[in-house]
């Protein structure tokens, strides 16, 4: 059992480490749902940053303190469409003021993952960073085989159907 722990572990670090961007599933204040994406980084306690422009609807959603995030495996790596490799989660947002003292760390881990264009956003007034935290997760590699997961991706526990 401990061989498939680190199994999985392995497969969702590579996973999260893989995708550049997240799929971002927010609701505005009227309740109306919203689908979009944002470039991540993600620390190593768990906590996904997204820096994102106020011209965005998802930027103003997330005002509301929570969001469900998506990582998804690239459609052309699954070798079938209906199993692709996933792992999600809901989340509590907030943001992170740029006089926060991990404010500038965080900007940096996102140039090092996404280049120099973070340089020029940081320029820009209308962009603002957001923490997003798991509260729970969720890990799908394949038919039958769903995990509810710890924001950490240490611990997993296999989902029986009908539950």
């Amino acid at each position: 059992m401990r061989e498939d722990i680190n199994k999985l572990r392995r497969e969702a670090s590579e996973l999260v480490n893989r995708c550049q961007s997240l799929q971002l599933a927010t609701v505005n204040q009227d309740g109306a749902p919203l689908a979009s994406y944002a470039p991540f980084y993600r620390s190593d306690d768990g906590d996904y940053y997204v820096f994102v422009s106020i011209l965005s609807a998802h930027t103003a959603n997330l005002v509301s303190g929570t969001a469900s995030i998506l990582l998804i495996e690239d459609e052309e790596r699954s070798p079938q469409i209906y199993a692709r490799k996933r792992l999600g989660f809901a989340c509590n947002c907030a943001r992170i003021s740029s006089d926060a003292n991990d404010y500038p760390v965080i900007l940096e881990r996102l140039e090092e993952r996404h280049g120099t264009v973070i340089q020029t956003l940081r320029t820009l007034a209308d962009f603002r960073l957001y923490r997003l935290r798991p509260t729970s997760g969720s890990f799908v590699i394949g038919f039958g085989q769903a995990y509810a997961v710890s924001p950490n991706l240490q611990e997993f526990e296999h989902v029986q159907p009908g539950r």
